[in-house]
């Protein structure tokens, strides 16, 4: 399936997804991967993840309309990067979704969660604060469930530094978390006696779920 572009936020961040419906030749026919990322590429053993690297990667090509040599990177606390750091980026994947984000000014990040896969709905228990769980359990809705975690991962994405526990530091407002077609919930980080608050873009798909976010603040942390 080809690349499915998506509204941008204010002319400054980019975002789009790929369906993933094509075998791994097809995605190494589009992609020029250069010595470094074929290193990267070698590591992955499970044709499924293979399928993922190569889509989100070919999703940003399409995003950015990328014709130079320009690499994609790991940094050592995981968060990609370009290696001519043209962009801010950030890659999810989730069973057939691959998705990617780019913004040239502000870090961002980006979480695709798959909304068929069975979840046991006890281990909100483990990530939701007792806001978070009490207004889940007033909605009664699994959607719920799935877009307080997938706005977690994103917030985690965006922070980009260990030692975060999602129940603790992590928080979605359960008041703007009114669920829709596609809309928007707070996010919140809290370290260290600090607090940043964060809007999180969602958008509920046939059976994927899209959240994402940037940072204006740059490197506030």
């Amino acid at each position: 399936m080809a690349y499915i572009e998506l509204p941008d936020i204010d002319g400054k961040v980019f975002l789009g997804m790929w369906k993933v419906e094509e075998d791994e030749d097809f995605f190494r026919s589009k992609l020029n991967i250069y010595e470094n990322e074929r290193v990267i590429l070698d590591k992955i053993t499970h044709p499924q993840k293979r399928l993922e690297w190569l889509s989100s990667r070919l999703c940003l090509k399409e995003l950015l309309n990328i014709t130079h040599e320009v690499e994609s990177l790991n940094a050592p606390s995981g968060k990609p990067y370009l290696s001519d750091n043209s962009f801010h980026i950030s890659y999810s994947h989730s069973n057939m979704y691959s998705g990617a984000i780019a913004s040239r000014d502000y870090p961002v990040s980006l979480d695709i969660e798959d909304l068929t896969k069975q979840r046991n709905p006890r281990t909100c228990y483990l990530f939701m604060s007792p806001e978070e769980l009490a207004h889940y359990h007033e909605v009664g809705d699994i959607r719920l469930f799935f877009l307080i975690w997938s706005a977690k991962e994103t917030l985690y994405k965006i922070y980009a530094k260990r030692g975060i526990v999602f129940k603790e530091n992590l928080m979605v407002n359960p008041e703007r978390a009114e669920l829709k077609h596609q809309g928007t919930v707070n996010g919140i980080i809290k370290v260290d006696g600090r607090e940043k608050i964060y809007t999180i873009w969602y958008h509920f798909f046939p059976g994927v779920l899209l959240t994402y976010t940037y940072d204006p603040g740059m490197q506030a942390w």
